[in-house]
């Protein structure tokens, strides 16, 4: 078992061998290092190839691999048989105090043009899971898109120097997707020329925001602008926080923590009540929004939804780092799977030494076919992220007509990539047994993660995110001419009568499997449109009752629509695959594109899969023949399966980690010098436990 304390991509020079010599076992078999190097040496490629495919570019995988080297060595991660601190004896203080320190590690460690950790941590977990890393995370990528180009110039050095620690302040106590509900008011002064920022009510309480309680500094906050009585909707304004010479909170202002949770410990999310703080009229943010000396308000068009494209950038890195996390803990999965020995079954002559549980047929599919699931969504990032990138410059253009198509694959994909890692990260962690289930794995750390992006909704919660996309689908039909992206609507739907001539290994083809998703798609996405006209039209609904009745059916369409996008994107990613590239690492890029999409229209574990054969395009016999596909796909990928997982300790010595750090834990070592007493549980509770009993029982004393 290993831990987060490693990153995709390379392992280091001193990894290549263990320091333990590689010994059989009593009974003949191979030892667990052994296992681990024949597994490695059965690859069909070279894993630092993929690595640079992963990454885009060797110059950007020996940027990443070396700024992560600096900073595991900054806080001591480079001994993997040492104790990671975050598994010892953890109280809220010393939580949020590890979270500083990593960081202030992460943030120092570079240049801001080329800092490795403006989105991410040094454990490959969300910027924002550290105190530190939401001034890169979200504050300065909000300031640039809300700020004017004066505003910016003055705040953003500061944040970028670390003379200021940013935070994002956007959800209540009451209100959290609904932005348009927020109640914190900032109300002009015209006498004064300030904001008076208030806290109308409990519900107005901010709460969640990430290092709000006692790391930030400044803070970009969402409120309602009253001016004059009036209500002019929810603007950005920069606020202080903290006094930067002792670093009490500003007059007005009540911070803290809101304790522990179920993951991101470390973020320090906190809660702010504001009563009657004054700020100047200039820290409102006003590049789409702005208010005159004698209080005159002035706004540009679109400006409610530009205000919430910092949410869109949120979810463009969620998306790429959900796939990691996902990879992550796959990768334990594999490595675990590969050294475990489980039972006697499949045991041959003449040692009948227990089997390694990737022997195992359902081992092998939950693995491979999730590892598929990790590759696509990574695809799917790589083409998001050269939709988003174009945004800003079509926008300073004044052309917004990209926005809402853009708008919508983030909401999409990421609902998708979400549900899918925080699934896949907890069936990994099933995969590895009992051992799984404790904390020094690595494991319940990432499935808690990854669950936080969707069970805790940053960015939004994933049913209102697919409602959105329903809403850009329903909106599309409505139009007299369709969206580009959705012109296969009209095509496909067209020819409803039609059936699937594919046979047998033709199920492989990429373009025959985008062929089904599209059919699928046009099915579902047209029929809840018809369901949802009917409604308005048979019912006297309207659009949004109508839709609110018809939810099941429009998410089933949305879905269906983003995974045409994702298997769009993964056959885009494999075309465009350098031409130097290895003919080994196309093959099993290929098979896994291949892999996601037979198993997604025919798996046990494929939410939604029934929607693939409800109009009899494909036959029963047609499913048979792609499960053949699928086993013969795992077949073919098993050999590799350690070349496509490039993460954690690579030495296999499962056992002798867990036993190093069980022995280290706090609870342990004083234990050990005590003859084996956990003093403080002897002394306050089990001698007095025993005695007592002893004393009614027997009248006697221990």
């Amino acid at each position: 078992m290993v831990s987060q304390q490693r990153h995709l991509g390379l392992q280091r020079p001193e990894e290549q061998g263990s320091t333990q010599s590689a010994k059989e076992t009593q009974n003949g078999s191979l030892s667990q290092i052994e296992r681990m190097t024949q597994a490695r040496n059965g690859a069909s490629f070279d894993p630092s190839k993929l690595a640079v495919i992963i990454y885009g570019s060797k110059e950007e995988l020996k940027t990443t691999l070396a700024a992560f080297a600096r900073v595991e060595n900054t806080l001591g991660h480079t001994d993997t048989f040492k104790l990671p601190v975050a598994y010892g004896d953890q109280t809220r203080q010393a939580t949020l105090l590890e979270g500083l320190r990593c960081g202030k590690a992460t943030f120092q460690d570079g240049e801001p043009d080329t800092n490795v950790f403006s989105e991410r941590t040094h454990l490959f977990s969300l910027g924002n899971s550290n105190p530190l890393g939401l001034t890169n995370f979200l504050f300065t990528p909000y300031l640039k898109l809300v700020g004017t180009e004066e505003q910016v110039k003055y705040w953003l050095p500061l944040a970028e120097e670390g003379k200021i620690i940013g935070s994002y302040t956007q959800t209540e106590l009451g209100h959290g997707t609904f932005v348009a509900g927020i109640e914190t008011t900032a109300t002009f002064d015209k006498e004064t020329d300030e904001f008076v920022v208030n806290t109308p009510r409990e519900s107005a309480t901010k709460y969640w925001p990430g290092a709000i309680g006692f790391t930030a500094t400044h803070t970009i906050l969402l409120a309602r602008m009253i001016i004059d009585g009036q209500d002019h909707g929810i603007h950005p304004f920069m606020m202080q926080l903290k006094n930067l010479k002792d670093f009490k909170s500003l007059e007005g202002i009540e911070l803290g923590d809101i304790g522990m949770k179920m993951s991101y410990n470390a973020a320090g999310n906190g809660y702010a009540v504001f009563k009657s703080v004054r700020i100047p009229r200039s820290n409102l943010l006003m590049k789409h929004a702005s208010v005159s000396r004698d209080g005159k308000y002035t706004s540009i068009p679109l400006r409610q939804k530009l205000l919430y494209g910092g949410m869109m950038n949120g979810r463009r890195v969620m998306i790429g780092h959900v796939a990691f996390q996902l990879a992550q803990a796959l990768t334990i999965a594999t490595r675990y799977s590969i050294v475990r020995t489980q039972g006697l079954k499949l045991a041959k002559p003449p040692n009948f030494a227990e089997t390694t549980i990737i022997n195992y047929a359902h081992q092998q599919h939950r693995l491979l076919t999730l590892i598929a699931k990790s590759y696509v969504a990574i695809f799917a990032w790589t083409s998001i992220n050269i939709t988003y990138s174009a945004l800003p410059a079509l926008q300073a253009a004044g052309n917004h007509t990209t926005l809402a198509y853009t708008h919508m694959l983030l909401c999409g994909l990421k609902a998708w990539a979400t549900q899918t890692a925080a699934d896949g990260a907890e069936e990994a962690r099933k995969m590895c047994g009992g051992h799984g289930y404790m904390l020094i794995s690595g494991l319940p750390e990432i499935v808690n993660s990854v669950l936080a992006t969707r069970n805790l909704t940053f960015e939004g919660e994933n049913y209102v995110r697919w409602g959105q996309v329903s809403h850009y689908l329903m909106k599309g039909l409505d139009a007299e001419t369709l969206p580009a992206d959705l012109v296969y609507l009209e095509t496909y739907y067209a020819d409803m009568t039609s059936s699937c001539k594919s046979v047998g290994i033709d199920f492989r083809d990429s373009h025959v499997l985008l062929d089904v998703f599209r059919r699928r798609a046009a099915k579902c996405i047209v029929e809840a449109h018809d369901l949802v006209c009917a409604a308005e039209k048979g019912n006297g609904l309207s659009r949004e009752q109508a839709q609110n009745k018809h939810a099941p059916s429009l998410i089933v369409g949305a879905r269906a629509h983003i995974e045409v996008y994702i298997l769009e994107a993964s056959i885009k990613q494999l075309a465009s695959l350098p031409v130097d590239t290895d003919m080994s690492i196309k093959a099993v890029l290929t098979r896994l594109v291949s892999l996601f999409g037979l198993s997604t229209i025919s798996s046990p574990f494929s939410p939604f899969a029934a929607s693939f054969l409800s109009d009899g395009y494909l036959s029963a016999a047609q499913i048979l023949e792609m499960r053949d596909q699928i086993e013969q796909l795992i077949q073919e990928l098993l050999p590799d399966i350690l070349a496509i997982c490039a993460l954690g300790c690579k030495d296999g010595d499962v056992y002798r980690r867990i036993m190093g750090w069980t022995r280290q834990l706090p609870i342990n070592v004083p234990a050990k010098n005590n003859g084996g007493v956990f003093k403080a549980g002897w002394e306050q509770y089990i001698a007095p436990f025993l005695r007592e009993n002893r004393e009614r029982r027997f009248g006697s004393r221990l």
